[in-house]
């Protein structure tokens, strides 16, 4: 029977992981994920990523701004630019662009007809411990979309890790790297070098150019020891961000290559890491249209550059920070950002914190208090995820005026109502962003080049 809503699609794609998750036993993504399956799947609906060029980024963090800085620059400089990123915050369709603008509800259906038995012939040959991954079912329509639309570069940010994603079956010439962090240790490894070796996974051959962004010293060193003979560009060697600032409408700062200066660029988004990732975009476009960029065509592109939910102001007042931290570590850089814009904490801030309990959710509280003056603890309004019942204790043991609210609504109106915080920061899963969004009446589905 052929697929008539968006929702039926969206439940073929998550349908194999669902099947199959009561029955895995192992947790390594080499034992677990089946990108062959992805490869296969893409070969039964006709190969459609065959001549297209790809652009694979991986990374712990900043990876989908990276990846949405490449594509929007492509984009001004004249290319069609497909671009494929996760999670959505929204709409599951919020995953597939060209040119910014989601693919549509309509072409999303009739696409997910046509993977739907490829899909269905895999499915029916698999055990009950295998599954077919949500991002390469995903991936499978993207690419047909890309491909009846004639694009001319294509974007792909990759999942968790990198050498075991099902992105990583596209033939990728150009591979970018963003700052590595312990994370999903159960998946990728017990250590920093593990998890380091399998991003490099996305470097499949000797002639990917790639791009490392800002590392730390031990994950260089591992880099370095494995990309021996590719075309590399290292932060801070041939590529570099300097004179960053921030202010409460976004963050000013130079790029410098080895080809070119782009002095005082702005972008409306907050944290000196996304300087990082723009610089890291401007190197590889540099060598795509070999020389240096227009000046002025950088300029205007960050300008107007949005990427919802990372770092981003959606009201100004009460400023109002939304940022899709899930880790101690990533909460340090929102953290960081507050301190940016409230040096002498003379405006009062509340942290309001939507973390599943499977994530950081103790390490995130922990960091936001220390620039928080009351934190509040809550949950999206849907969500298939599910969440402490003792945050609000953890928050508690760091400030006691810490609140907890059925849902976000509840706690926006309790502020509205009780509070006088003149700073309002949002942080959470991707889902509880999307929510804020949502009551913030903002799409998602349209950003622009």
């Amino acid at each position: 029977m052929e697929f008539t809503s968006q929702a039926q699609v969206e439940d073929m794609i998550y349908s194999s992981y669902l099947r199959a998750i009561n029955n895995i036993t192992e947790t390594l993504d080499g034992q677990v994920r089946r990108p062959e399956l992805t490869r296969e799947l893409l070969e039964l609906v006709g190969n459609p990523d065959r001549d297209q060029q790809y652009i694979l980024v991986t990374g712990s963090k900043g990876k989908g701004s990276t990846s949405r800085f490449i594509s929007s620059l492509l984009s001004h400089l004249g290319y069609k630019v497909g671009l494929f990123t996760s999670p959505h915050l929204v709409d599951f369709n919020e995953r597939i662009r060209i040119d910014g603008r989601a693919i549509s509800k309509e072409d999303f259906i009739r696409l997910g007809n046509v993977v739907r038995e490829g899909f269905q012939t895999i499915e029916d040959q698999l055990a009950a411990d295998e599954y077919q991954g949500p991002v390469g079912v995903g991936l499978a329509i993207a690419t047909l979309y890309f491909k009846e639309n004639h694009t001319d570069f294509n974007v792909i940010e990759c999942g968790r890790g990198g050498r075991f994603d099902d992105t990583n079956v596209l033939k990728n010439d150009w591979a970018v790297i963003t700052p590595i962090m312990e994370e999903h240790v159960a998946n990728l490894g017990p250590d920093l070098n593990s998890i380091t070796l399998h991003k490099l996974g996305i470097v499949k051959n000797k002639a990917t150019n790639v791009y490392i962004s800002k590392q730390k010293s031990s994950v260089l060193a591992t880099i370095k020891a494995n990309l021996t003979s590719n075309t590399v560009q290292y932060y801070e060697e041939q590529f570099w961000a300097d004179s960053i600032a921030i202010t409460p409408v976004g963050t000013t700062f130079n790029v410098q290559t080895n080809q070119a200066g782009y002095p005082s660029l702005t972008i409306p988004l907050l944290g000196q890491f996304q300087a990082l990732n723009a610089a890291t975009a401007v190197a590889l476009c540099e060598d795509i249209t070999s020389g240096p960029l227009n000046r002025e065509l950088v300029l205007k592109c960050f300008a107007q550059l949005q990427w919802p939910g990372r770092c981003e102001v959606i009201c100004h007042d009460p400023l109002t920070i939304i940022d899709g931290a899930i880790h101690k570590e990533s909460a340090g850089y929102l953290a960081e950002l507050i301190q940016l814009v409230n040096p002498d904490r003379s405006r009062a801030v509340t942290s309001i914190i939507g973390v599943p309990k499977d994530k950081d959710y103790p390490g995130v509280i922990e960091v936001m208090s220390s620039v928080s003056d009351q934190l509040i603890i809550t949950k999206p309004d849907i969500s298939h995820l599910s969440f402490p019942t003792d945050a609000l204790h953890v928050a508690k043991r760091f400030i006691e005026q810490s609140y907890e609210f059925p849902y976000l609504e509840d706690a926006l109106m309790h502020i509205q109502t009780r509070s006088s915080s003149e700073i309002i920061v949002i942080v959470g899963t991707q889902t509880f962003i999307g929510n804020a969004k949502r009551l913030f009446g903002q799409s998602l589905l349209d950003i622009g080049l």
